[in-house]
């Protein structure tokens, strides 16, 4: 059996451990570790409606040509989608606040959208990595809502970084740039 080719590698690690699922188990975790299953589910649902907005809007972009690949990877087709994904996060927080979720899932989600926004804003200079800014955000999120459950994501974030990494994606420094604005933001407001 030989081993895969680390571009092929790099491609699966960074499709299975993308932000979306990323972002969506740390959701999830944090829902059911701080609400009854009933409410968990609710806000579960509207986390997973705000993320297949953004999922559908991005395969259309692609279908009608705008965009290279799923992942948006020519840093000048970004703008437009960035927007459309921190509408979804307003639209995400603004349903979580009318329904008195609670506080540390709000602050969850508002951190992860001023970190996605802060990359994207970054990204009109200089590209850096959305990828590894969710991988770093949901490490310190994790171990700051979850305690040692949040280590899964410890765990995941040197997989993401091997797979934005290198020719097929980002420099050491723009990914590196991507996990700093993520755990920043998540220890500014979960601590």
């Amino acid at each position: 059996m030989t081993a895969p080719h680390p571009r092929a590698l790099a491609s699966t690690l960074t499709n299975v451990l993308n932000p979306f699922f990323i972002f969506t188990a740390l959701f999830a975790l944090a829902a059911f570790a701080r609400s009854p299953a009933p409410e968990a589910l609710l806000y579960l649902g509207l986390e997973l409606l705000a993320a297949a907005f953004v999922v559908v809007y991005v395969f259309l972009m692609r279908r009608r040509r705008r965009v290279g690949d799923f992942w948006i990877s020519a840093r000048a087709e970004r703008l437009v989608p960035a927007i459309f994904l921190l509408s979804a996060f307003v639209g995400l927080l603004a349903a979580l606040w009318l329904l008195d979720a609670p506080g540390v899932l709000v602050l969850t989600t508002l951190s992860m959208g001023l970190a996605a926004a802060t990359v994207a804003a970054v990204t009109l200079v200089w590209k850096t990595s959305a990828h590894t800014a969710v991988a770093g955000h949901a490490a310190v999120a994790g171990l700051l809502v979850l305690g040692p459950v949040g280590l899964i994501f410890v765990l995941a974030l040197p997989l993401v970084l091997y797979a934005r990494v290198g020719p097929w994606a980002h420099t050491l420094p723009q990914a590196l740039a991507g996990v700093g604005v993520g755990a920043a933001f998540a220890a500014v407001f979960l601590v």
